[in-house]
């Protein structure tokens, strides 16, 4: 496994920096290992069931990043975010663009290197699901 360290600052749109990143990188199969820091603004998709329309909530509070976890391939990002409000309760669901960095976000991105992570359609979820294959060439 290779690891990358990166600092984003204020202002910067958390899952549109992972985008970039993941392409100009050229991450197969990325992980998040870690990351701290706090949002001034968060707009996340919220859990539900299959064949439910989508439900989004925005945040336009300054909240800290507890835990970011997810995947990273040139098909797509899948990302959850669990973030604590001022008086300590926490929310979370599925990163979408419109989370912006309040003070710091502190990632470290690890890339595994074995292995090449693809997002093919699966007609059972509606969604583009992880598939891990072997690493070519």
């Amino acid at each position: 496994m290779r690891t990358h360290a990166v600092r984003l600052t204020p202002g910067t749109d958390l899952l549109a920096e992972l985008q970039r990143f993941t392409h100009a990188h050229a991450l197969r199969a990325g992980c998040i290992l870690t990351c701290v820091g706090s949002l001034s603004h968060a707009r996340l998709r919220m859990p539900g069931a299959i064949g439910e329309p989508e439900t989004f909530k925005t945040f336009a509070e300054p909240m800290e990043i507890l835990s970011l976890s997810g995947t990273l391939c040139p098909d797509g990002l899948h990302l959850h975010i669990t973030l604590a409000r001022h008086d300590g309760a926490c929310i979370g669901g599925h990163l979408v663009e419109g989370c912006l960095i309040h003070t710091t976000a502190e990632l470290v991105i690890g890339e595994l290197t074995e292995v090449a992570f693809t997002r093919p359609a699966d007609p059972a979820t509606g969604y583009d699901e992880l598939s891990v294959g072997p690493r070519a060439g």
